[in-house]
């Protein structure tokens, strides 16, 4: 009785997928053409950090600024996207006091958030 080994058309055809899906995506790639703008400076904007500081009577400092979350929540988002179209990728710090209510520091956080900035920050101090 004469089988036939199917052992080598397998690998034959497993090195064949294996290009394919190597090679798949450069191909495609390449068949983008897309012509990048050009700028006059090489310089990124600055990336900096931005500090938020939460007292327990609910007033918020932006850089020194001092704003009170229940009277100027508004300002302080308006603030807060100026700041995110100044920097590049800026982080936000929320310094909150220890006894600060916690609505205060989801309104900072949807502040931020809405204003477009992704990484955050919450500040503690070290325990020894």
């Amino acid at each position: 009785m004469a089988d036939i080994n199917i052992a080598p058309f397998t690998d034959v055809i497993l090195v064949l997928l294996i290009i394919f899906m190597v090679t798949t995506p450069l191909i495609y790639r390449s068949s983008l053409k897309i012509a990048l703008p050009q700028v006059s400076s090489k310089e990124p904007l600055e990336s900096k950090d931005i500090n938020v500081s939460i007292t327990s009577s609910g007033e918020v400092y932006l850089n020194n600024e001092r704003y009170n979350l229940k009277l100027d929540l508004d300002v302080f988002k308006f603030k807060l996207k100026q700041l995110m179209k100044t920097y590049n990728d800026p982080a936000i710090i929320v310094n909150g006091d220890r006894n600060v209510k916690y609505d205060y520091v989801v309104q900072v956080i949807d502040a931020a958030s809405k204003a477009g900035i992704k990484h955050l920050v919450l500040a503690t101090e070290f325990k020894r």
